[in-house]
C-alpha cells in the first residue's frame, strides 16, 4: 500500500508539474503586454507585435504537457471512485461529474489551448502574406466565432462543472482535506483573478492569465495532500 501511495503522489506532482507547463503556455500565449485590448471575439491588438515563436511554444508546451497530466488525471478519477459514497445519489453525481471533468480536461483541455494558439498564428501569416491588419482580424474573428459555442461548453463543463463536483468533495468531507481546499479548483483562482486584473499594474493583467491553470495545478497537489493523509489514518 505504501508504494501504491508513493506511486499516487508522483503521478499526482507529474500533473502539477504538467500544470505548470500549461501555465507557461497560457503567459506565452495571453501575457501581452501594455496596451493590449480585445478586437472582436478572438483577436488581440498587440498579436501584431508579438513573436510568432511565442505561440508556438505556447502550443508545444501543450503537447508536452498531455502526458504527465493524462497520469494525474487518472489517478483523480481512482480517487473519486475510491471516495464516492455508493448510498448517496448526490455523492455518485458529484463524484461522476469530477471524473467527466478530468476527461474533458485531457480530451479537450490540451486541444482548446492549441486551438487558441492556432488563431494568432493564422492572423500574423496572413498579415506575412499581405492581408491587411482589419482582413486578418474579421478572419480570425469569423472563425472563432464558427465554434465558440461548442468550445464554451466544454470550457464551462471542464471548469465550473468540475469546481462545484470539488467544492462537494471537500465540504462533505470525502476528501481528507481542510477547507483550505476549496481554493485549489480552476473557479476558484479565477474568481481571485477579477480583483486582481483591477489592480492597474501591467504585471497582475499578465500574471493572472494563467490562473486557471493554477487552478488545476493547486487540485493536483491537494490529492497529493489528501492520498498522503489516508495513508496516515490507515
Amino acid at each position: 500500500m505504501k508504494n501504491e501511495n508513493s506511486a499516487r503522489i508522483r503521478n499526482l506532482i507529474l500533473g502539477a508539474v504538467g500544470m505548470v507547463l500549461f501555465m507557461c503556455g497560457d503567459w506565452l500565449l495571453d501575457a501581452a503586454g501594455a496596451g493590449d485590448v480585445e478586437v472582436g471575439l478572438a483577436v488581440h491588438s498587440n498579436w501584431v507585435n508579438m513573436s510568432t515563436w511565442r505561440f508556438v511554444a505556447s502550443t508545444v508546451l501543450a503537447l508536452v504537457a498531455i502526458f504527465p497530466v493524462w497520469l494525474a488525471a487518472k489517478e483523480a478519477m481512482n480517487i473519486s471512485t475510491e471516495v464516492t459514497r455508493k448510498d448517496l445519489r448526490s455523492s455518485r453525481f458529484w463524484n461522476k461529474t469530477f471524473q467527466w471533468g478530468q476527461v474533458i480536461l485531457v480530451a479537450f483541455g490540451m486541444g482548446f489551448h492549441i486551438i487558441l494558439c492556432m488563431f494568432p498564428l493564422f492572423f500574423k501569416q496572413a498579415i506575412a502574406s499581405g492581408a491587411t491588419v482589419d482582413f486578418a482580424t474579421q478572419t480570425v474573428n469569423d472563425t472563432a466565432f464558427l465554434v465558440v459555442i461548442p468550445l464554451m461548453i466544454l470550457y464551462i463543463i471542464c471548469d465550473v462543472g468540475i469546481s462545484i463536483a470539488w467544492y462537494y468533495l471537500v465540504l462533505k468531507k470525502e476528501l481528507k482535506l481542510g477547507k483550505w481546499a476549496l481554493l485549489c479548483c480552476p473557479l476558484s483562482t479565477l474568481i481571485i483573478d477579477f480583483p486582481l486584473k483591477m489592480i492597474p499594474l501591467q504585471f497582475f493583467k499578465d500574471f493572472t492569465v494563467a490562473f486557471e491553470s493554477l487552478g488545476w495545478f493547486l487540485m493536483y497537489i491537494a490529492l497529493a495532500c489528501h492520498v498522503k493523509n489516508s495513508s496516515v489514518s490507515e
